[in-house]
């Protein structure tokens, strides 16, 4: 039987603007190895039409932006020590989970690399008879074109290097810049060979330097190894101490290269085995193992009291949480599926932060909040957690900080926080907030009515009340003439220039939304899909639009698109989702270098092809999962904590592979009939069969629409 790790394929997205990793990590690991090449690079270092300059330790995976890590380079070479080096080109590249390997031309260096969670393990096989060097760059870091060091992209500030002894160098690099914010942050390195070092040469921005150590911005190490043949790095990477570096070598690396590359898909062949796919393609089976892969790259765990150089406290921590407002969208629902103690401890970790620093972050890198790109996507987070009652988690607390978000203002709105007085005193947001007004109100709607279903939970009806009635200032900026949400001055005016199809001047500068038009924004009214179909006229009249909004092209894979396929379900049309939702499939998942259709974005791109494939998507900050015809003949998916998994499976009878049978015809969980193209969480999470019988005709079935959560709560009351 085939392993599921031998359907990955790590050059799966690394190309375009998908930015996805093909060197080597462990799921949540600190270290993520791999090439970079040669400049402007993108935000994850590599692009496979350039030469390799390095393989770094530290990297994001899938996400925009400026440029942050690729930090402790390491570049083989053969002859005299030196530090100029000229690009390699690539030969005989090869990836797979846990391991890179490459031959770097003209010299012929062979590069294989693999990792541990907190080790990368470097083994260069040189030319026989020719010098073995390494250059040792403690000032790499990525830099992405266009982008200002130091601030929108990364600069090395200092640090030092030191030759401890024949076997092993340590050092420390000092860094500021990257995407979200520019507090600087330091990485420890201690690097243990198998080879003894024959000669030295250090260098920092002022020249070369004699002696075993150098310090300040930039700092090299050239080393010679004479003659050796092979040699193998082992390489701890720590935000705290080089002790730490060192004592994760000894703990994680004390084998081989090829047993600590063994272990490394084995681990993954574990994480994948969360979930088994029978009778698909092989590109969808290629695609979906890929990315369960992406989908656990980010964030980084930094254990309990561990790797958080800020402070202890007994939780266990992550960072590169880049960003929520990303994986709000559908991968942390997928994680609270597969591994709900991941989950829990994510947001647990947010809480903690919270503690010390007073407010829930949106994103966080190297002990401090990013920038924030709509509202706290924190509180959708608590709210659905919630609602599928995920164990272990302080939702008193939550919802103390969720109401901070809505009653504090925030010192500094870039980080923290929202911007309130115009959202209290008018509210909405009006052009008065310069950037992404519009996209932000609604945003900040959506968390209300997430503020107050917790409040709701609790039996806090005073508060829920007020935050259900929050929630509905998201109409506020709903311009009926235009069947689009739209921008207001601060007199109640709207803006009379306004385009529902285009932005000013860009999607990332928009001054009324981010990342998207007001067209594509339009469909965001999550806790009021009902409101968004009455106001475009009723069922028919909305699939209209949604017909118009694919056709058109206006459809385009962007994370706060990715739902909307899934609303022909609220017109009573789950054969036209099922339509959509294939057409999307098709078009923006290949397993090709280049194979996403946009930033994979912390799990968000890689969340919303294998919930689809499964057929089974989830709404974010609700219970729902939506139901399409999946792209396997069976699924069976493991719920729950390690060790107390129960089992779901999807059985498929039809053809999943579309051709034939391309919609829903009947369905049964369980052995019950199940009329609707929709489930709660609490109707799987025990684990069971979901039975879906694939037709060619659309027929009847699933036209009852899922609940609206303001009739609901009428029902609650």
């Amino acid at each position: 039987m085939t392993r599921r790790v031998e359907y990955v394929d790590p050059f799966i997205g690394v190309d375009g603007e998908n930015n996805c990793l093909c060197g080597p990590y462990l799921p949540n690991s600190i270290v993520r190895l791999g090439p970079d090449t040669l400049p402007p690079q993108l935000s994850h270092g590599y692009d496979s039409s350039r030469p390799i300059i390095r393989f770094s330790h530290t990297h994001v995976s899938g996400t925009g932006g400026g440029g942050r890590y690729g930090n402790v380079g390491f570049t083989p070479y053969t002859g005299l020590p030196r530090f100029h080096i000229d690009p390699y080109t690539k030969e005989e590249e090869h990836a797979e989970a846990g391991y890179y390997r490459v031959k770097l031309l003209p010299v012929a260096i062979r590069a294989e690399l693999t990792s541990t969670m907190r080790t990368g393990i470097h083994r260069y096989t040189y030319p026989a008879d020719e010098p073995a060097g390494l250059l040792i760059d403690g000032g790499a870091v990525i830099q992405v074109g266009g982008d200002e060091p130091g601030k929108t992209t990364g600069l090395s500030t200092g640090g030092y290097i030191e030759v401890l002894s024949a076997y092993e160098l340590a050092g420390r690099s000092d860094l500021r810049g990257g995407w979200g914010h520019e507090f600087p942050y330091s990485v420890y390195f201690y690097i243990r060979f198998d080879q003894p070092i024959q000669n030295v040469l250090l260098k920092d921005a002022g020249g070369v330097r004699s002696g075993f150590s150098v310090d300040g911005p930039h700092c090299q190490a050239s080393l010679s190894f004479g003659a050796c043949g092979t040699l193998t790095a082992k390489t701890g990477i720590s935000y705290v101490s080089v002790g730490k570096a060192r004592a994760s070598v000894d703990r994680e690396a004390s084998t081989g290269f090829d047993d600590l590359r063994e272990a490394a898909g084995s681990i993954w062949e574990d994480k994948l085995s969360r979930v088994m796919v029978e009778g698909g393609s092989l590109e969808h089976t290629r695609l979906f193992y890929t990315l369960m892969t992406r989908l656990f790259c980010m964030p980084s765990d930094l254990g309990v009291d561990d790797e958080n150089f800020a402070w202890e406290s007994g939780v266990r921590h992550f960072t590169d949480l880049y960003a929520l407002w990303d994986s709000v969208r559908n991968a942390n629902s997928l994680i609270t599926l597969l591994d709900p103690q991941l989950e829990a401890d994510i947001l647990n970790c947010l809480l903690d932060i919270a503690d010390h620093t007073g407010w829930l972050p949106d994103a966080w890198i190297m002990g401090h909040s990013a920038m924030i790109q709509g509202g706290s996507s924190a509180d959708i987070l608590f709210c659905e957690a919630a609602l599928k009652k995920l164990e272990g988690i302080d939702y008193a607390k939550a919802l103390k900080q969720m109401r901070r978000n809505n009653e504090v203002q925030s010192p500094d709105t870039w980080l923290y926080g929202r911007h309130l007085q115009d959202y209290h005193s008018l509210g909405y947001l009006s052009t008065d907030v310069k950037k992404n007004c519009v996209s932000r109100h609604m945003e900040y709607a959506y968390q209300d009515w997430c503020i107050g279903r917790l409040a709701e939970e609790f039996g806090q009806e005073e508060t829920a009340e007020e935050y259900y009635g929050s929630s509905q200032k998201l109409w506020n900026l709903w311009r009926e003439d235009l069947r689009s949400f739209a921008p207001r001055r601060p007199d109640g005016e709207w803006v009379s220039s306004f385009d529902p199809e285009s932005c000013l001047p860009d999607s990332w500068n928009d001054p009324y939304f981010y990342e998207g038009t007001g067209l594509q924004w339009s469909f965001s009214t999550h806790h009021d899909f009902h409101g968004l179909v009455e106001r475009h006229g009723g069922a028919e009249a909305f699939v209209r639009h949604l017909d118009y909004f694919f056709d058109g092209g206006f459809y385009n894979s962007k994370e706060t698109m990715l739902h909307i396929p899934y609303l022909y379900i609220y017109a009573g049309r789950p054969d036209r989702a099922a339509d959509r939702v294939r057409e999307c499939l098709e078009k923006y998942f290949r397993a090709e270098r280049d194979g996403l259709g946009d930033n994979e974005d912390m799990g968000c791109q890689s969340a919303f092809f294998i919930c689809s494939a499964m057929g089974l998507y989830p709404l974010m900050g609700q219970d729902l999962y939506f139901l399409v015809p999946p792209l396997f003949q069976r699924t069976t998916l493991l719920l729950g904590a390690k060790g107390n998994e129960v089992p779901l499976t999807i059985e498929v009878q039809g053809e999943a592979d579309g051709s034939g049978s391309r919609y829903i015809h009947s369905a049964a969980l369980n052995g019950k009939t199940l009329d609707r193209a929709w489930v709660r969480h609490e109707e799987i999470a025990g684990g069971g069969t979901l039975v879906l019988v694939l037709s060619s005709d659309a027929g009847e079935w699933g036209k009852r629409v899922p609940p609206s959560p303001l009739a609901e709560r009428q029902q609650r009351t």
